[in-house]
């Protein structure tokens, strides 16, 4: 992995666990949930570019 790609990681992760803390713990999992689906859904989008 890219030194960048790492660092967008680290930053995004302290600014979710930043977020995470105002939320109640039901809007925690909301949210997670919901960004698990937009990775799944880009992930996903990312595999049938390279497929083809």
């Amino acid at each position: 992995m890219q030194r960048d790609a790492r660092e967008f990681i680290r930053s995004t992760t302290t600014l979710l666990d930043h977020v995470l803390t105002k939320l109640t713990q039901d809007e925690q999992r909301e949210l997670l949930e919901e960004l698990l689906g937009e990775i799944a859904q880009r992930l996903d989008a990312r595999a049938e570019m390279m497929e083809v």
